[in-house]
């Protein structure tokens, strides 16, 4: 298993880690999101159907229907988010229709899993979410060591504090403009390699396009 700390200091960075995690979510994902009464699990599977093309004001967390099957775009499969905080062990999911939306074909979200923990994959992906402010929380993931080889991957890693080459300024490891201190320094550099106040120093090779 493969265990990665991600600081979330603002709401901006949890919507950035959602997105992170939609772009390595495959269909026959079963995840687990642990953490306490308004922790922020909701908010974080909210995210990531947003990113994934779903309408975010239809996410809301099944507390009472259990279980909300979410359409997404063409291309991605379908989600299925559960909250089991009312069941008593895995036994309950055959009335969901359980076998459904653990067939493979979607990517299945789970609040409150300790409750059916007996249900779940021994090995499978978890997320734990601690709140460390009102906005702020501390995401610890643990999951497969077969993920190290999707697409996306190396994107869910913690990046380092840094500073802004255009501002000079100190920048977040969670900020989502990073290495930028905001979109505007973001664009700003990048105007200066349009209008050719950027140069580099020798001709690019091949060595230079591997390491990207």
């Amino acid at each position: 298993m493969i265990r990665i700390e991600r600081p979330c200091h603002s709401l901006q960075a949890t919507e950035q880690l959602a997105t992170d995690l939609a772009a390595v979510l495959r269909a026959g994902d079963i995840v687990r999101l642990d953490g306490d009464m308004g922790a922020g699990k909701t908010t974080l599977i909210r995210a990531i159907a947003g990113a994934m093309g779903v309408d975010t004001d239809s996410v809301t967390s099944p507390t009472y229907t259990l279980m909300n099957l979410y359409r997404t775009r063409e291309d991605l499969p379908a989600i299925a988010h559960l909250d089991c905080y009312r069941m008593g062990s895995g036994d309950e999911l055959d009335a969901l229709g359980w076998d459904r939306v653990a067939d493979g074909s979607a990517v299945v979200l789970i609040e409150w899993g300790e409750r059916i923990s007996d249900a779940l994959p021994r090995h499978g992906p978890r997320i734990e979410i601690e709140a460390i402010g009102e906005h702020a929380r501390s995401v610890r993931m643990t999951l497969p060591a077969s993920w190290a080889d999707r697409a996306g991957f190396p994107g869910l890693g913690t990046r380092p504090d840094t500073t802004c080459p255009t501002t000079g300024k100190p920048v977040r490891g969670d900020n989502p403009a990073w290495p930028f201190t905001d979109e505007r320094a973001r664009l700003a550099d990048l105007h200066g390699w349009i209008s050719g106040a950027y140069t580099i120093s020798r001709p690019i090779e091949q060595r230079d396009l591997d390491e990207e």
